[in-house]
């Protein structure tokens, strides 16, 4: 219905009050419009009906209509206020996850620590160390044990490589001097030359041939 039909209205109709231009435009309005209809109708039932009980039952229907809507206001923005706070709990809950993570992954990642790394000389040889090659034939050995002949080398290495392995066989004279001294081939004569020396000028040995692996590390 219409908000301009007011309840005065349609009791001014119900009672004859109206002019006849008036009476017939509320009766079209009333053709055009079932709940107009049904106003006028619902109200020509009633006995008694006056402006002041309309006017009462007018204001409850508007109070009621009233009270709903803030209902629906007060649930919508309540259920509005909850669903911010359930997502601000749940950012901040990501955001201590992520602090955590981030300090355990520092804490327990081992500390990048410089390496610093130190080359030996040319002229310093960390260790030196000779070996027997056993085989058939191969009985020769130093006097003075293998301890004491590999102190001897480490006191006397000369021009050795710095590091790596070198193989001579050599023949024991009946004096117990090393003779026939030879190395594998590819190496340097001078190698060779100092390899000699070296045996020469050392200890004895008991035997008549040996093969060493003289190593450098």
């Amino acid at each position: 219905m219409n908000d301009n039909y007011h309840i005065i209205r349609i009791q001014q109709y119900l009672n004859g009050t109206l002019s006849r231009e008036e009476m017939h435009q509320m009766e079209r309005e009333a053709l055009e419009d079932p709940l107009l209809n049904d106003a006028i109708e619902g109200y020509r039932l009633q006995n008694k009906v006056d402006h002041g009980r309309l006017s009462l039952l007018q204001q409850r229907l508007a109070a009621r209509i009233e009270g709903q809507q803030q209902e629906r206001h007060t649930f919508y923005f309540s259920w509005q206020r909850l669903g911010v706070a359930a997502t601000a709990c749940v950012l901040m809950v990501l955001v201590l996850v992520l602090l955590w993570m981030r300090s355990h992954t520092t804490h327990t990642t081992p500390a990048e620590k410089e390496v610093v790394v130190e080359l030996t000389p040319p002229e310093t040889v960390a260790g030196i160390h000779a070996e027997p090659v056993m085989g058939e034939g191969l009985d020769a050995y130093p006097e003075t044990g293998w301890e004491q002949f590999n102190t001897y080398l480490a006191e006397n290495k000369g021009n050795l490589p710095i590091a790596g392995e070198l193989v001579v066989t050599f023949d024991v004279d009946p004096t117990g001097k090393p003779t026939a001294i030879r190395a594998l081939d590819g190496v340097s004569a001078s190698l060779v030359a100092n390899v000699q020396r070296i045996l020469q000028e050392g200890p004895l040995w008991n035997g008549t041939k040996g093969k060493l692996t003289i190593s450098v590390d």
